[in-house]
């Protein structure tokens, strides 16, 4: 902090903790030696700077919850999932917030991870469900949120999709991790997500070997 390299702030979440973050010339000179930085002009700028720290905060523990089991194979975060998209021509349908392999009893598994906390607008999941229709890099994408409300309110969107989408709580990750129900679409059947994930890549392997 004493060459301002790292921003303090507090948050409205009444615990009294600072979080820290890097500031925007730190973020360049790390971008400038091969870090995954891709820096916007307002990061820091009012609510939608509150939401993204409680967004960042979240998604960490998400994070921390998997490497923590020594589930974890790799976590490609957020900022090189956009820097892929945006820089590269092989980039995901959308900017996730990460793509996550895990070790499961039938091997590395990799799927699309997001995270919501609140509810968008509505016309942003119509967008959301035609860019995962475009998917071609990932078989599954999970949403994690953090209440059952919101959980039905997103599912409603994203029925009709190339890729594989399932819906949980964040809680039951964080209690259960790949042993976590998880619901399609419908939300009508919950599985286990460690059997979606085997599934999945069952029938990858299938088409493949039937193509």
């Amino acid at each position: 902090m004493d060459r301002e390299l790292v921003r303090r702030q507090t948050t409205s979440n009444c615990t009294g903790e600072f979080v820290y973050s890097i500031v925007s010339s730190a973020a360049v000179l790390l971008q400038g030696i091969g870090e995954y930085c891709l820096v916007g002009r307002d990061r820091f700028n009012g609510k939608e700077a509150e939401r993204s720290v409680h967004h960042a905060i979240g998604l960490n523990e998400i994070h921390l919850s998997a490497l923590r089991a020594g589930l974890l194979v790799r976590w490609i975060g957020s900022m090189e999932v956009r820097s892929q998209n945006e820089l590269t021509g092989f980039g995901f349908a959308k900017d996730y917030d990460a793509v996550v392999t895990v070790r499961t009893e039938a091997g590395e598994q990799r799927f699309a991870l997001e995270y919501e906390r609140s509810p968008k607008p509505m016309r942003y999941y119509r967008d959301v469900a035609a860019s995962l229709s475009r998917e071609a890099h990932v078989n599954h994408v999970l949403y994690l949120t953090c209440n059952y409300d919101l959980l039905q309110f997103i599912s409603g969107f994203l029925s009709n999709t190339k890729c594989r989408v399932f819906f949980g709580l964040v809680k039951d990750w964080h209690s259960q991790l790949l042993d976590m129900p998880v619901s399609c679409s419908s939300a009508t059947r919950y599985f286990r997500l460690r059997e979606t994930l085997d599934d999945a890549a069952a029938y990858v392997n299938a088409a493949a070997i039937s193509a």
